[in-house]
This record gives structure tokens, C-alpha cells and sequence, in this order.
């Protein structure tokens, strides 16, 4: 039988997600800012370095833009807290691509650098039951008491 979480305990918990989750937002929507004034120079590399994959260029091109528009939108909700759940899920899911690539080089090293980060999302997903400081909260707080 497991003990209930002491006020306490549950804040750091809680101030603890609220950290990891603003760092992993930090970290995308910085990522890319700095790629998006050279958006085509990002995705021009990008592709240049799979010439050895199979994957098709014109492919890598759309993919590299997908992938700063999706970095831009994941760091947005998860610095604010807001659909912070998907923004966990969707990151994964990119996170499992960009893994899939970075095989496709024989990039080892950074696979397990993206392992870090997989872990990171993996833990705040787990653990969104401590998803307390954020937009989310605040529109399950009002939709329970009924506010509007």
C-alpha cells in the first residue's frame, strides 16, 4: 500500500516536472531560433548529409523545415504549459525519427544523446499527474469548478 504524497513532496515533484518540462522547451524553441534565418542553409545540410542514405532529398529538404516547425511548436507549449501531454508525445515521436536518421549515418553517439533526451520525455509523460505550474492546470482548475 502505497503512502500519499506530503504537501511537500508533491511540490517539489511538481517543481521538478515544471523545470524539466521549461529546459525541454528552452531547448526546442532555442534550437529552432537559431535554424530558422538559415532555414534552407539548415535543410541544404541536412540532406547533403544523407547523400549515403537511402532516403530521397527532396524528402530531406521538407523534412528538415518539418522539423524546426515542429521544434518551434513543441518548445512554445511546453515553456507555457499548454497541451503540455501531446507536445510530450509529439516530441517523442520526432525524437524517434531524427533516431531512425541518425542510424541511417551510423551516428551512434548521437543516438544515445538523443537517448537522453527520449528519457526526459519519457519521464515527464509518466509523471503528468505532477503537471502543476502551466496553462494546463489552469483551464482543468476552471472546467472543475465550473468556471468559465
Amino acid at each position: 500500500m502505497s503512502q500519499p504524497d506530503s504537501s511537500e513532496t508533491r511540490l517539489d515533484r511538481q517543481m521538478g516536472f515544471a523545470l524539466l518540462r521549461l529546459i525541454l522547451g528552452v531547448n526546442m524553441l532555442g534550437r529552432s531560433i537559431v535554424r530558422l534565418p538559415e532555414l534552407q542553409s539548415f535543410a541544404g545540410g541536412m540532406a547533403d548529409g544523407f547523400a549515403d542514405t537511402f532516403l530521397p532529398h527532396t524528402f530531406l529538404i521538407i523534412y528538415a523545415h518539418v522539423i524546426v516547425f515542429t521544434e518551434t511548436v513543441i518548445g512554445v507549449l511546453l515553456i507555457l504549459g499548454w497541451k503540455t501531454r501531446w507536445a510530450l508525445a509529439v516530441m517523442g515521436l520526432l525524437l524517434a525519427t531524427l533516431t531512425f536518421g541518425i542510424i541511417l549515418q551510423q551516428n551512434f553517439g548521437t543516438a544515445a544523446n538523443i537517448m537522453i533526451y527520449s528519457i526526459a520525455v519519457g519521464l515527464l509523460l509518466f509523471n503528468t499527474r505532477y503537471d502543476h505550474f502551466g496553462i494546463d492546470r489552469g483551464f482543468t482548475f476552471r472546467r472543475a469548478t465550473g468556471d468559465r
